[in-house]
């Protein structure tokens, strides 16, 4: 990417994210730039922390971030992992802005232990986020008239997140003195170590937590769900330090089977980024079709970053793939995930041994009967 082309790359990511508005002195030296406004960069770096890491998710706009269970969920809500009773391993892979370019992977499983409750396994899983915001070239021109290129990277981050996962409650609850629903809640945290280096030759290290809880009137098919990413982290790469995009998610749900194998989903999620003082409002629905494919759409509300998305995903057993592209007024970007679960759930586990047990335990009392001695019986035979 050229020079010119990264100072309208920055001023724009700037615009769009509402960062502190600054006057900014632009000079022809990189370094100069770099000296003078430092605080331009800290706020455009790390904003990687906002995005969506999930194709699911991305498809319906971001709507049911915090109210959606599977491994992707470390990034949003870490409190529905412990929804989660089976290993799963995730990865996303998305464009972005000119030449950027995300990866994602994660892993969890369910501990083979008890904790804060008693109700099921919590989950522990383990993320690694990266991101390349493209490269530019510096040309300066020395005083015999000699032009010298480099070519450097703009923006190298990573994301490490360990997070844990727990059911909390499970009651039936009564709505009203007619309706009840079993009702299930959940808790977690994440811890963030994060690395930013800027140019090749800048760089930054910080920790960040994250915090969630996820409650469901599961007869209801009524999810809801809040979480707050990017606590108390601060980046620092010179001189001044800046703020992580500290991000408070509330996300509504509801799911209704209809016929068949077939059920359909609608969600919303209001986003307030606290650190940018702006906020975003996303609404979408999602279709799943005899458990095979499900078709997602979106609409992102409030944002300066605001439009449509639209998503498909595809089941194959244990494993799904998902494939999602927004068409956001600031930029369009495309997103795939693979998710892929494995191994028993302690649940089914602890009930395959307690039948094999039960089974083992008849045997052994049969066994142990004494024999009943058979009866002589004496043939008949009757003449006509």
């Amino acid at each position: 990417m050229e020079f010119g082309y990264l100072v309208v790359w920055l001023f724009r990511k700037k615009k769009h994210m509402k960062k502190k508005r600054n006057k900014i002195r632009i000079y022809s030296g990189i370094f100069f730039l770099i000296i003078f406004n430092n605080k331009l960069f800290s706020n455009s770096s790390l904003d990687i922390l906002k995005n969506d890491v999930s194709a699911g998710v991305l498809g319906i706009s971001g709507a049911y971030a915090v109210t959606n269970a599977d491994i992707f969920s470390t990034n949003y809500n870490p409190a529905t992992l412990g929804l989660l009773d089976r290993m799963q391993i995730g990865g996303n892979y998305s464009n972005g802005f000119e030449d950027a370019k995300y990866s994602y992977i994660a892993y969890g499983m369910p501990l083979p232990f008890k904790a804060i409750s008693n109700i099921s396994n919590p989950y522990m899983a383990i993320s690694i986020y990266a991101s390349n915001l493209g490269d530019f070239t510096y040309r300066q021109l020395s005083s015999d008239g000699i032009v010298s290129e480099k070519s450097m990277d703009a923006e190298k981050d990573t994301v490490i997140t360990l997070a844990y996962g727990e059911k909390v409650d499970s009651q039936t609850v009564y709505i009203s003195p007619s309706v009840k629903s079993k009702f299930e809640s959940s808790i977690g945290v994440a811890v963030k170590f994060i690395n930013s280096k800027l140019l090749d030759k800048y760089s930054a290290n910080t920790i960040a937590l994250d915090a969630g809880y996820y409650g469901s009137f599961t007869d209801l098919g009524l999810d809801f769900g809040a979480s707050i990413s990017n606590m108390l982290g601060s980046i620092k790469y010179i001189s001044e330090k800046e703020d992580l995009p500290s991000t408070l998610r509330v996300g509504l749900s509801y799911s209704k089977p209809t016929i068949m194998d077939q059920r359909f989903k609608v969600a919303a999620e209001f986003n307030r980024y606290i650190s940018d003082k702006d906020n975003s409002l996303s609404a979408g629905i999602e279709y799943t079709l005899e458990n095979m494919f499900i078709f997602r759409s979106g609409y992102r509300f409030l944002s300066d970053n605001k439009g449509f998305s639209a998503g498909v995903g595809l089941f194959a057993g244990d494993f799904t793939i998902d494939v999602a592209t927004v068409f956001y007024d600031v930029y369009k970007y495309s997103s795939v995930s693979i998710k892929y679960s494995f191994g028993k759930s302690y649940q089914s586990d602890k009930n395959e041994k307690k039948e094999l047990k039960k089974f083992i335990k008849t045997k052994e009392e049969e066994k142990s009967r004494p024999v009943p001695p058979s009866k002589t019986t004496k043939d008949q035979i009757i003449i006509f």
